[in-house]
């Protein structure tokens, strides 16, 4: 029972990771991508390599603003 648990948690971040990816290759193709969803500003690059699927700047991602 444990083992199809952790299997399908596995599966639900697999998801969710895609989901990711999809969007931001839309953001790629529309121009968006590296810019802040909340405030407009360019998202550092650093967070962008860690993770090119963040859409926050880290200001907004911390609620700063």
């Amino acid at each position: 029972m444990q083992v199809q648990a952790m299997a399908l948690a596995q599966e639900r971040r697999r998801k969710v990771e895609r989901a990711g990816i999809a969007a931001a290759l839309q953001r790629i193709e529309e121009g968006e991508f590296g810019y802040c969803i909340e405030c407009g500003d360019e998202i550092a690059e650093g967070r962008l390599r860690n993770n090119p699927t963040v859409v926050k700047c880290h200001e907004c991602a911390a609620g700063n603003t």
